[in-house]
């Protein structure tokens, strides 16, 4: 066989191959699947589809949770150095209301008789023990309130020697609430406890409850004092002064007509308990 001759069957079967080649490579259907483009990852978190998307919200959810915590941390260190500023603030005004308060004998045991709760659980014996209270403070503890103390301040009583009681709430080692006071030094014959031991009502009795540690969850007397009392106990002692004002013009009405008295502001009346109270530059209409 001449090279000529071989040269064209050469040049046939390379011909050949690119054609069976070119039969091979056919253009895909418009509805095959493809790969999506790699300038859209960034929409998927940075990750490749099929399967990674929890993946990607994972992450984000993870770095939304940590600011929010950050967020909360700085809002709890906002709130105790406001709570050391109005802290400061507030107990200069208490400190005025209670050096006020020390000058009218007998407010804090009016003011007790006078709320419509407080005086449910307070007998003939117990008002009378509380007319020798001279000051009553609720002390919280802890710039979180995690707890608080009670004290009442009396004054020299034919019933105990203890100057100041306190009863006093906190949280435990388990962090359930727990509460302790003061033992009473009762003179003798004047124990309150001891008379009404035995006594279903006793629960009911203020000294009852200043003794008692077992229902503190649902101590409704240190709700009273700490969200009512304590806060504004002017409101509660004027309203027996209220109700003397009252029965005073009701007797002026039924004598008629006559001579006018002329207005006095003397120790113990409401207009001269709220100018000590609230200072003597108060307006009070």
């Amino acid at each position: 066989m001449s090279g000529r001759s071989r040269g064209r069957k050469s040049s046939r079967a390379k011909n050949r191959g690119k054609g069976r080649a070119k039969a091979r490579v056919r253009p895909a259907p418009d509805d095959a699947p493809r790969d999506p483009d790699p300038s859209q990852y960034q929409s998927l978190g940075g990750r490749h589809p099929g399967g990674t998307a929890t993946e990607g919200s994972m992450d984000t959810l993870e770095n939304v949770q940590l600011k929010l915590e950050n967020m909360n941390a700085q809002a709890d260190r906002a709130y105790l150095r406001l709570s050391r500023k109005f802290g400061q603030l507030r107990l200069q005004h208490l400190e005025r209301r209670n050096h006020l308060i020390q000058n009218i004998p007998g407010f804090w045991g009016q003011a007790f008789q006078n709320h419509p709760q407080l005086a449910s659980f307070l007998n003939s014996q117990e008002k009378e023990v509380l007319s020798y209270l001279n000051s009553l403070e609720v002390e919280e503890l802890g710039l979180a309130r995690l707890g608080y103390k009670i004290k009442f301040y009396f004054d020299r009583n034919p019933y105990f020697q203890n100057k100041v009681l306190i009863k006093e709430y906190g949280c435990g080692p388990s962090g359930q609430v727990v509460s302790r006071s003061t033992p009473i030094q009762w003179l003798p014959g004047h124990d309150l406890q001891s008379v009404s031991q035995g006594n279903p009502e006793n629960n009911r009795s203020f000294f009852g409850w200043f003794s008692n540690h077992s229902s503190i969850e649902s101590d409704k007397i240190v709700e009273i004092i700490n969200e009512e009392l304590w806060p504004n106990p002017l409101q509660f002692y004027l309203l027996s002064e209220g109700a003397r004002v009252e029965k005073g013009k009701e007797k002026e009405g039924r004598q008629g007509p006559g001579k006018q008295p002329v207005e006095t502001t003397q120790p113990g009346t409401c207009i001269e308990v709220e100018r000590m109270v609230l200072g003597p530059h108060v307006s009070i209409t």
